[in-house]
């Protein structure tokens, strides 16, 4: 790394602050399941375990006894296995972060660098051991500890975000980052941005690393890893909005310490333990159990924390009735199913038992120290609460004497999750409703009297918030729509008590679904993402474009070849701008019904690669033909090509859709039914309506059912406000009167209905990248889209009731 100081050092700490690693890990080598068939198999042992020449030097340096006879132990439960495995996975941890993260780590800082990353597989024990051995050990050395996030989900990344959030609580590292949004895709709207983002940053990540940013979205760049946060994103102009939301959570959440009350014992240990390569299920059953456990506190609204007992033999210690690790401090200590603690860990629980601290363990209970049998770690289960199973019961009986910094009632489900950060003697309260259908009437109570602030990170407004005290907990009563949040500060002083709710009543409402007027605001788009192709003789069969490539590409570099598109208009397109959309047509000779056309554009599509030709005059009702002529050379990447322009477009499986009118009018609903099912820019809808406000009446427009990355609403011709949830509610009181009143929504695409995936059987899976976009086991020929328009809007006049 010493070149890139030599020449970089003035910018280290200022427009270079750190170092980002992505994924480090000792088992790329590891050969997949599939492969693993005897007897014949791979160029690599299909059981193979991490290996170097100097492992047997240093295992016994840090064991005290020779690896090598003990090899078979590995695999096989023979001898005294359970003690070679533990051994030999905590050497390979500890061998790993010596040669990797602590050297990363100390020339990064001494050269003025923060060190930031994630490593590979952190999301479960089985995982994690085989990757990178033990993640939580390595984030003590990281300025900025990190991991990813991927996919269009939540809950599958629990133990991965709690593991680095623990970490960085304990040892006082300020921000958490995560690289997010990897995997989701082209769709991705506002409210599920906010949904997984909201989930990362109530469970303790504060910084969010945006997965990724092309320079383009040429050929296959569009079907990366996505979400592409690109320019040519429909909704970019307006992500200011999202971004300032999380910038300003972002940094609230990243004051203070996080208060939980109890720490989970890390099993990784027990996993190490329990492993061979011939027959996983005995880590995965430790992994499920670990997952409920996880799971049911958080249901439970119990805030924890994990213990790393590699880190705890360095930071832990017991205060009074409290466990100690680094900077956090813990009421209660759960054992989890698991087979072995270390020597450390015993000692410690020993302690913090003899000074009052509560121990709650739960079945199957371990019995090894440090893998080896002993009376010892019986003795001191003997002294804590055992319970018999993870079990939301038995968990709330075993925990109800330890005091809870948050109490919240009103969610049984679990969907609501809180952080409760204490920073400079005043508290931080952030609420999340996970659910994306559930609404929930709560209440949440914090320990102590306080004087509350609600903060609004979309606005940056701070209002007083009126609360109720009652046995020294100050109550607050909230509404929390699925996938909304709250952030409360609370400063100690007097609260604001609450008086009575002013009681209104809908004077009268109106439902505004049908009749819209529409104005479309780009280009529509018609997909040809079917073709015939020839490489010499007759044409192909229509063949999806993605399989044209392959077949002519694997002809090799020189092959000269035709493509053919065909499409069909219904109506007459003489006196209209149409466009052909062709990636750097330049490559191609190209011929618009039989009519050579040059590859020249003045205009773009999505960015400078997507060349708009104007083909106004040389396509018309019918059949209507385009074909490319190429050669296959270094980078082939032959592409669907796109028709631009003022249309309809009816949709039709295998190539087959149409060029149509387009509707001048519209009922609300999904507008890809009605002319626009590839559409990917804006839409406005508008539509009159005569209101009689009565004197102190509140008019609110409710919208149900968005399909869209947002929608702006407008109100006699100015912004009313910006909607990113499917289901939201909008006050525009100040922005109507009575008589006639002008309602305008627009509404924002993406860019998935044009990019795809198109045809993936079954609708968009959780996690996209770029074998979605041709998965022959969930191949269709016809289209399959997501929903573009809003399905509901309902206009409520309301008055006090004295009125």
């Amino acid at each position: 790394y010493e070149p890139y100081a030599k020449r970089f050092r003035d910018e280290f700490g200022k427009i270079i602050p750190g170092v980002f690693t992505d994924e480090p890990n000792f088992s790329l080598s590891r050969p997949p399941r599939r492969q693993r068939m005897p007897p014949r198999g791979p160029r690599i042992p299909p059981f193979a375990i991490p290996w170097t020449d100097r492992l047997p030097e240093k295992f016994r340096e840090l064991n005290g006894y020779d690896i090598v006879p003990k090899l078979p132990e590995l695999f096989f439960d023979i001898g005294n296995y359970m003690k070679t495995r533990y051994d030999f996975w905590r050497t390979i941890t500890l061998l790993f972060i010596e040669a990797f993260s602590r050297q990363i780590y100390e020339w990064c800082d001494k050269h003025g660098l923060k060190f930031t990353g994630h490593y590979l597989d952190e999301d479960s024990l089985l995982s994690q051991m085989l990757s990178i051995g033990a993640a939580m050990p390595h984030y003590e050395h990281m300025h900025i500890p990190g991991i990813d996030h991927l996919g269009m989900q939540i809950w599958r990344g629990l133990l991965t975000v709690k593991q680095v959030a623990s970490v960085a609580n304990q040892l006082g590292r300020q921000r958490v980052l995560c690289e997010v949004y990897g995997c989701t895709g082209n769709y991705p709207t506002f409210e599920d941005r906010k949904w997984i983002g909201d989930w990362l940053l109530v469970m303790g990540v504060n910084l969010l690393n945006h997965h990724l940013v092309p320079y383009s979205m040429r050929g296959r760049r569009k079907r990366d890893y996505g979400l592409n946060f690109h320019w040519s994103q429909p909704w970019w102009r307006y992500n200011k909005l999202i971004e300032d939301y999380f910038a300003r959570l972002s940094y609230v959440l990243s004051q203070g310490k996080r208060i939980a009350p109890v720490l989970v014992i890390h099993p990784i240990g027990s996993a190490w333990a329990l492993y061979t390569p011939l027959n996983e299920e005995k880590v995965r059953e430790l992994d499920d159990a670990f997952y409920r456990l996880l799971r049911t506190l958080l249901t439970l609204h119990v805030d924890f924390e994990l213990g790393d007992e590699i880190l705890m033999t360095k930071y832990a210690h017991v205060r009074g009735s409290e466990l100690i690790v680094g900077q956090a401090r813990y009421r209660a200590v759960i054992i989890p199913p698991s087979v072995t603690l270390t020597r450390s860990t015993v000692k410690l629980l020993k302690e913090y038992i003899e000074k009052g601290g509560l121990v709650i363990a739960i079945k199957p209970l371990p019995s090894l120290i440090d893998a080896v049998p002993s009376e010892e770690i019986g003795r001191l289960l003997s002294r804590a609460r055992v319970i018999e199973r993870v079990d939301k019961e038995l968990l709330a009986r075993a925990l109800k004497e330890v005091p809870k910094p948050v109490v919240i009632e009103g969610d049984n489900e679990g969907d609501v999750l809180y952080c409760l950060k204490e920073a400079d003697g005043s508290f931080i309260l952030f609420l999340v409703n996970t659910s994306r259908v559930r609404r929930h009437y709560i209440k949440a109570g914090v320990e102590g009297i306080y004087h509350v602030e609600l903060w609004d990170p979309f606005t940056g407004q701070i209002i007083d918030q009126e609360v109720e005290v009652k046995d020294n907990r100050t109550w607050i009563s909230l509404e929390l729509a699925p996938v909304s949040s709250r952030l409360y500060v609370l400063y100690p002083g007097e609260p604001i008590s609450r008086g009575g709710d002013d009681e209104v009543v809908t004077a009268y409402s109106m439902e505004l679904n049908r009749a819209w007027r529409l104005k479309r605001l780009d280009p529509n788009v018609l997909v040809l993402d079917y073709c015939r192709y020839r490489v010499k003789g007759a044409w192909s069969d229509v063949v999806p474009v993605w399989r044209a490539h392959d077949e002519i590409v694997e002809k090799g570099l020189g092959t000269k070849f035709t493509l053919r598109f065909e499409f069909e208009s219904k109506i007459d397109l003489k006196d209209r701008r149409i466009y052909l959309v062709i990636e750097r047509p330049e490559r191609y000779r190209i011929r618009v019904n039989g009519v050579e056309v040059k590859p020249k554009a003045e205009k773009y599509w999505i960015d400078w690669n997507f060349a708009m030709i104007d083909v106004s005059g040389l396509v018309g009702k019918g059949l209507n033909t385009i074909e490319l002529e190429g050669t296959v050379d270094l980078e082939p990447e032959i592409e669907c090509i796109y028709i631009l322009g003022d249309f309809g477009v009816e949709i039709g499986p295998k190539g087959c859709s149409s060029i149509v009118e387009e509707p001048v009018e519209v009922d609300l609903g999904d507008l890809c039914r009605v002319g626009y099912p590839f559409y990917v820019g804006k839409i406005m809808l508008e539509k009159d309506i005569e209101l009689k406000v009565p004197r102190g009446a509140r008019v609110v427009l409710d919208m149900e059912k968005l399909d869209a990355a947002l929608v702006i609403v407008y109100v006699n011709e100015k912004e009313a406000g910006k909607v990113i949830l499917r289901r939201e509610s909008l006050d525009i009181t100040e922005y109507v009167h009575s008589g006639m009143n002008k309602i305008e929504i627009l509404l924002i695409g993406t860019l998935r209905n044009a990019l795809g995936p198109l045809h993936y059987r079954g609708g968009d899976p959780e996690f996209i990248g770029p074998e979605t976009f041709r998965d022959i086991a969930h191949w269709t020929d016809e289209y399959i889209l997501r929903p573009f328009g809003l399905t509901k809007v309902k206009l409520r006049v309301m008055k006090p009731t004295e009125s």
